[in-house]
Formats: C-alpha cells, structure tokens, sequence
C-alpha cells in the first residue's frame, strides 16, 4: 500500500515549487486522490520503496526520487526513469520495457528495474490523467483506440563526455517507409487491471509500447498490430548507444 505520509510530504515538496499550470492543478488533485485511497494504484509488495523528503527538504525541493529509480522533476514537470539499453537491432513491440514475470527484453529497446505502477502513480503526481488502453471487441468486430493525456517520450545519455538527449521516435525506423519514425507523443493508457485491482502492466511489463496491449501503460494513439508478420517498427541501429548504456526515459505532458 502506498505509504500515506511519504506521499503527503511528497506532494507538499512539490506544490510550493510547480507553476500553477494546467497540469499543476490536475496534478494536485491527482495526489488528493492518491493520499486518499492509498494502495488502490499500489501492490502491497511496493510499501517503503517510496521516497519521502525531510522538512529541512520541503521548501527547496525542485526535483524529488520518488522511488528507487524514478525521480520526479516538478519544474517542467517531469519524470525521469532510469534504464539501460538491452536491444539494438530488430522488430520492436516496445520501447521501454519493465522487467516483469512475462519477458520481453528480447523487443524492446531499453528495460528498468521500476515496477509500471511507481511509474503509473508519478505520472498522475505531474498532473497527467491515463485513458484506456486499445482493445477488438470480436462481437461487435469494432475496434477502441487507445486514449489518455499525451506524453512525450525522450531519451538522455551519456556519449564521449557530453550529454545527449533524443526523441525516442529518433531510434526507431519506420518499416514501411524506410525512415525514422515521425515524431508523434503517446498516450497514458494506464493499463487495465487483473480482479484484484493490480496493474496489468506490472505483471507484462508493458512500459512504453509500440504496438497494441491491453496492458500497456504508455501506448501510441493509432492501432498497431502485436502479430509477429506485422510489426511496424524496428530499432534504429545507427541510433542507439550500445547495449548496457545507462538511459534516462523522460516522460513529460506533451502539447495537445
């Protein structure tokens, strides 16, 4: 269950530094909620991973580590992931892969440690609001798109002493067209949820998706087949840092 206390100070910590956005305000009663149904967006198995910021903190605090690595930067606002990249070449299904019981490194780009509902509950505490994830219905042969706030999705890294920080669209190649994906923002879908409310994400480890998951916490808008024949997608090769380089994944509200 989520820890009351840390979360209440948490969002203090960032209400006295946010700019009084539209975001700020979402995000503000976002957190009322959070504090107030601890554990509804939380497996129990996740109490005191989350961080707490002491009172000589309160005041000052512009960026705060949410959860071991997730920091949540409330002047932009931001969130900020730490991930290592596992994949270079090949179909993708996923950009951001969470290491979960169901593996997927083997199409994904980068993979963290951070469980989807750490992440799922910083991204409400930036203001974004998650929608629903893609879904066929086969009795009626109609098809949902998925939906939610716009996220941007951006990498950072480090090469040859200098930082560089990248679309994620950069480091993936459009198949069909023979050239880097458009830049386009995701959606937080938010995942659905098994019967016992916990995320479905957190058991597939659908992160950030290229293709349609019911599970998937940050989808793409359009529909795109999971089938292995059609994957749109591929890593960029030319692109990207080599495997077991150290990433920040940024997500961060996208423009409308």
């Amino acid at each position: 269950m989520l820890h009351q206390k840390g979360t209440a100070v948490l969002v203090a910590a960032g209400f006295a530094r946010m700019p009084r956005t539209r975001h700020f305000w979402k995000g503000w009663a976002w957190c009322v909620v959070v504090s107030a149904l601890a554990g509804a967006c939380s497996p129990d198995s996740q109490q005191g991973d989350r961080a707490t910021v002491d009172s000589s903190q309160r005041g000052a605090a512009k960026a705060v580590d949410y959860a071991p690595g997730v920091r949540i930067d409330f002047r932009v606002p931001k969130v900020e992931i730490a991930c290592e990249v596992v994949l270079r070449e090949g179909p993708l299904e996923l950009f951001a892969y969470s290491k979960a019981p169901v593996p997927k490194e083997h199409e994904s780009i980068l993979k963290t440690s951070v469980p989807c509902s750490a992440i799922y509950q910083a991204l409400g505490l930036i203001g974004l609001q998650p929608g629903h994830t893609a879904r066929y219905f086969p009795e009626t042969r109609t098809e949902r798109a998925a939906s939610g706030d716009p996220v941007e999705v951006r990498v950072r890294y480090e090469l040859d002493g200098r930082v560089v920080e990248q679309s994620a669209c950069d480091w993936m190649i459009d198949v069909a067209a023979g050239r880097p994906m458009a830049p386009r923002a995701w959606v937080f879908s938010g995942s659905e949820r098994d019967k016992a409310n916990r995320l479905a994400a957190d058991e597939e480890g659908t992160l950030v998706t290229v293709v349609d998951f019911p599970s998937s916490l940050l989808s793409l808008a359009t529909s795109h087949s999971s089938s292995d024949t059609d994957l749109w997608l591929k890593a960029n090769t030319d692109a990207i840092p080599p495997l077991g380089t150290a990433v920040t994944l940024i997500l961060q509200p996208a423009k409308k």
